[in-house]
């Protein structure tokens, strides 16, 4: 062995721990694990690091294994309050090694009765005190299976279940129904309890809520559940919508701009969803005051409408908004087409915009390309909104 390199790694555990995690964050986790295997020392000091890049987020599937593994993690103190976010996984099967009973129609009964999801409920309620943050993915088509079967829908009202009994603070719930390509699927629900919206132990554990994404076809079955869940977040910092580019999410919409409020939303996100112009212009004006980020991505306007006066109301009193991703988005009057921005890139204020504030989208056509999407963060916001207005 090089004494030189045994003599640097007898000196290395004696720099000071925050030196060492300054460094650890520069490492990949490889080179994380192989550091912590050198000796003791290091691996204290590397602890924190450590516990937050592979114990921030736990998954389960709900099966006797993975809930298993979880009831062994709560037992070690130290990882515990380290534990910020749990994410269902699910696709591989749901709920294996478990019996579970159903009502005649259609949801789970007592699922807080079997022992291991009720481990996981006092877990989160004693041991995983940090963990406020929940995701439930489905990236396959569930259709309808035999009720003899576990779903990811069935995970969904088990969530529920838990968090409700628990009265657990969420601050952060993603139910993400969707293919890699960002199509989005359709809950099962004769699965789900019904009136959950209604219920008081409900209200006070969703009021808490600042971050909420519904990847969602929406369908007249889970209308009212959905839009309860935003509704029901009045304390909302983001929220992110794909719901389908049809008539019943602008009608969504719509009931959104009627009654709800947001005074704290900071970042609104609408994938492939549809949207009139007077509700786009309605939730717009109401976040005036707190909108930093806007996303709008294939995002549709019904019926005979077009995107001027959007960006009318965007380019004006919006002192907040740092940050604008607008791409594919469509219109429908005089006649459906996609809204480009042919001259933009010509414009000379924008052309020494460093590139990690500026991206543009450009048509395929090589004859006349056309800006169909810009991406821009930076203090010439108005400026730039304006350009957009005058270059639709």
């Amino acid at each position: 062995m090089d004494p030189d390199a045994h003599h640097s790694a007898s000196l290395f555990p004696s720099i000071a721990v925050e030196i060492v995690e300054l460094i650890t964050t520069y490492v990949d986790n490889d080179g994380l694990l192989d550091l912590r295997l050198t000796c003791r020392d290091l691996q204290e000091k590397t602890f924190v690091q450590f516990s937050r890049r592979f114990f921030s987020s736990i998954r389960t599937d709900l099966s006797v294994d993975s809930l298993g593994r979880i009831e062994a993690l709560s037992r070690h103190r130290a990882l515990c309050p380290q534990v910020r976010g749990l994410a269902f996984m699910l696709q591989n099967g749901v709920g294996e090694g478990l019996i579970w009973d159903r009502h005649p129609w259609g949801p789970l009964s007592a699922p807080l009765e079997i022992p291991e999801i009720a481990r996981l409920r006092d877990s989160l309620v004693d041991r995983f005190t940090n963990c406020r943050s929940f995701f439930i993915f489905c990236r396959y088509p569930e259709g309808h299976p035999d009720m003899s079967r576990v779903t990811v829908s069935d995970t969904v009202a088990v969530f529920f279940a838990l968090v409700v009994d628990a009265q657990v603070p969420v601050t952060s719930f993603h139910l993400v129904y969707a293919n890699k390509y960002s199509r989005t699927l359709v809950m099962d629900m004769r699965r789900m309890p019904k009136l959950l919206h209604r219920q008081p132990q409900f209200k006070a554990i969703w009021s808490n809520l600042e971050k909420l994404s519904l990847e969602q076809y929406l369908t007249l079955d889970n209308f009212v559940l959905l839009l309860e869940l935003v509704l029901n977040a009045p304390n909302l910092r983001t929220l992110l919508l794909n719901l389908g580019s049809h008539d019943l999410a602008s009608e969504f919409m719509h009931e959104i701009s009627e009654l709800a409020a947001f005074p704290h939303l900071e970042e609104l996100a609408l994938f492939r969803t549809a949207v009139q112009v007077p509700d786009l212009k309605k939730i717009l004006h109401g976040l005036r005051g707190s909108l930093t980020t806007l996303t709008l991505y294939h995002v549709s306007l019904t019926p005979d409408e077009n995107w001027i006066s959007v960006l009318e109301e965007l380019s004006s009193n919006f002192e907040s908004l740092q940050s604008i991703s607008l791409y594919y988005l469509w219109a429908t009057a005089p006649t459906k087409e996609l809204l480009s921005f042919p001259d933009i890139h010509k414009a000379p204020e924008l052309r020494d915009t460093p590139k990690e504030q500026l991206h543009m989208l450009y048509s395929e056509s090589l004859q006349t390309p056309s800006v169909l999407g810009i991406e821009y963060s930076g203090s010439k916001m108005p400026h730039v909104l304006r350009l957009l207005q005058a270059t639709t």
